[in-house]
C-alpha cells in the first residue's frame, strides 16, 4: 500500500468510528460556543480580522529583510541565532546544541513546527529523553499518536480514554475520571521534569523583527517553565511568525488567544527576550 492509499485509509476508518465522531462533536461544540462568546459584534470580528490581515500581510510583503533585522536583534539580546532549510538540518542542529550542553531531558511544550520534523523521535534516538510539558500534548505523547488539531492535540480523546491511559502509565496514582483531578495528576507528574531537565524547548507564535522579542501563547504555565526552568532553551519556528513591530502583536495575541479557546486575554503571554546590553 502506497502512502496516498494508506492515507485514506485512516481517513475512512477515522469516519466510522462512532466513539471519534462523539469525541470530536463534543468537544467543537463547546470550543465553538466559546468563541461566540467573545466575539459577540460581528462588525468589531471582522474590523479585528482585518487588522490582522494587514499585519500579516505586510510581514510577508517584507519577509525577507525583517528576517535579517529580527536575527540582529536576537543576537544583540544574547540569543544565538541558528537557520535550516530542512527537518533533518533543524533536528540536527537542535541535538547539537544540547549534546555541546550535556542535555539528556528535555520539556518541550507549544511547538507544531517540531511536530513536523520529528523532533521527539529523532532525540529519543539519540538516548535523549523528551517530556511534553503542554497537557494535551502529553496526552497524545503517552498514546504514541500525532496531535489531531494545532489547538487542541488530544481533541479527539474523551475523559475515560485519558483517565485509562494515566492508569496504565502511573498505576501508583488512583484511577479518576474527573477532569480537574487528571489535570492536578498531569502538573504533578511534570513538575519533577521541570525541576530535574537539562533543557526546554518551546514553540514561538510571534518573533517581532523590532525588538528581537520572541512571543510564546499557552493557558496552562506550562510554557513558561518550559522556558525558564531549564538551563537550557531552544526556540523553534517557521519564518512565518515574524512580524515588523511589538505594536502588532496586540490584534493577532486578541484573536489567537480568543479563537483558539474561547478565553479572553487572560491566557499566559511569554514574551522570551534579554534586554540589549
Amino acid at each position: 500500500m502506497n502512502q496516498t492509499e494508506a492515507f485514506y485509509q485512516r481517513i475512512d476508518e477515522a469516519l466510522h468510528n462512532d466513539q471519534l465522531r462523539r469525541n470530536f462533536r463534543s468537544a467543537m461544540t463547546g470550543i465553538m460556543a466559546r468563541r461566540a462568546e467573545q466575539f459577540p459584534d460581528d462588525t468589531q470580528l471582522q474590523a479585528l480580522r482585518d487588522q490582522a490581515r494587514a499585519v500579516r500581510a505586510n510581514s510577508l510583503v517584507r519577509q525577507p529583510e525583517l528576517l535579517e533585522q529580527l536575527e540582529a536583534r536576537l543576537t544583540e539580546n544574547g540569543i544565538q541565532v541558528h537557520w535550516a532549510e530542512t527537518s533533518a538540518q533543524a533536528n540536527a542542529i537542535i541535538l547539537r546544541i544540547l549534546q555541546a550542553a550535556d542535555a539528556r531531558s528535555v520539556v518541550k511544550g507549544k511547538s507544531m513546527v517540531s511536530e513536523e520534523t520529528g523532533l521527539n523521535h529523532y532525540l529519543e534516538q539519540h538516548a535523549i529523553e523528551v517530556i511534553e510539558s503542554d497537557l494535551g500534548e502529553y496526552i497524545i505523547q503517552l498514546a504514541e499518536e500525532p496531535p489531531s488539531h494545532i489547538v487542541a492535540p488530544a481533541i479527539h480523546k474523551n475523559r475515560r480514554e485519558v483517565a485509562d491511559l494515566f492508569h496504565r502509565f502511573h498505576p501508583d496514582i488512583p484511577y479518576t475520571e474527573d477532569i480537574d483531578e487528571l489535570t492536578q495528576t498531569a502538573r504533578q507528574i511534570l513538575r519533577d521534569k521541570f525541576a530535574n531537565a537539562d533543557a526546554g524547548i518551546s514553540g514561538v507564535n510571534f518573533a517581532v523583527a523590532e525588538t528581537g522579542t520572541l512571543c510564546l501563547v499557552e493557558n496552562e504555565g506550562n510554557g513558561r517553565l518550559s522556558t525558564t526552568a531549564p538551563r537550557v532553551h531552544i526556540a523553534i519556528t517557521g519564518i512565518e511568525k515574524v512580524v515588523e513591530k511589538l505594536s502588532d502583536v496586540p490584534p493577532l495575541l486578541e484573536i489567537l488567544t480568543k479563537s483558539a479557546t474561547g478565553q479572553p486575554i487572560t491566557t499566559y503571554f511569554n514574551m522570551i527576550s534579554r534586554p540589549r546590553q
